[in-house]
C-alpha cells in the first residue's frame, strides 16, 4: 500500500518541482539580461504560473512523464530511467533560462515613471519592489544604473505608465 502512496505523491509532486525549476531559470534569464543580480530575484510561483505561458506546458509535460513511467517505463535502476530524468531535467533548465531571456529581449510594454527629470523603467517587481533603470535620451537603452521602490508604500504623487517602449538593451550589454 505504501507504493501506492509513494507514486501517487510523485506524480501529484513531479509536476510542480518542474514547474518551479522551470520558473527559477526563466527568472534568471530574464535577470541576466538586464543585468539584476540573481539575489535579488524573488520566485512568486503563483503569479509567474499565472503569467508564464510555458510554466503550465512544463508542468503537464512532467505530468505526463510521470504517468508514462509509472506505467509503461523500466525501473528507476534502469539506464533509460536515468537517461530520461537528466534529459528533463535539462529541457527545464535550459528552456526556463532560454525563454526568460528571450521574454526580457522582446519586451515591448513596461511601466515607467519620471523622476527627477528622467524616466525610469520598471524592469521587474519582486515582493513589492520596483526594480526600476533609467532610460537613456532614446529611451532603449538603459543605464545600468538601479533603482528600487516598494510599490505597496506608494504615495498617490507616484504615478506609473504603462507604455510600449520596447524592445529595450543594456548598456554594454
Amino acid at each position: 500500500m505504501s507504493g501506492k502512496v509513494t507514486k501517487e505523491f510523485a506524480l501529484i509532486l513531479t509536476p510542480f518541482m518542474a514547474a518551479y525549476l522551470f520558473i527559477v531559470f526563466y527568472e534568471a534569464g530574464y535577470s541576466n539580461y538586464f543585468g539584476i543580480p540573481y539575489s535579488l530575484i524573488s520566485v512568486n510561483v503563483v503569479d509567474v504560473i499565472l503569467t508564464n505561458r510555458f510554466a503550465l506546458f512544463v508542468a503537464a509535460l512532467a505530468f505526463l512523464w510521470t504517468g508514462l513511467y509509472y506505467n509503461f517505463l523500466p525501473s528507476i535502476k534502469s539506464p533509460i530511467f536515468k537517461g530520461i530524468v537528466s534529459g528533463i531535467l535539462f529541457f527545464t533548465l535550459w528552456a526556463g533560462y532560454t525563454l526568460g531571456t528571450n521574454d526580457a529581449k522582446h519586451k515591448e510594454y513596461f511601466l515607467t515613471s519620471s523622476m527627477a527629470n528622467t524616466k525610469q523603467v520598471v524592469i521587474r517587481i519582486y515582493n513589492n519592489n520596483a526594480i526600476m533603470m533609467p532610460a537613456t535620451a532614446n529611451s532603449k537603452i538603459l543605464k545600468r544604473i538601479y533603482s528600487f521602490k516598494n510599490i505597496a508604500n506608494s504615495k498617490p504623487s507616484d504615478v506609473f505608465v504603462l507604455e510600449k517602449i520596447g524592445p529595450l538593451s543594456v548598456e554594454g550589454h
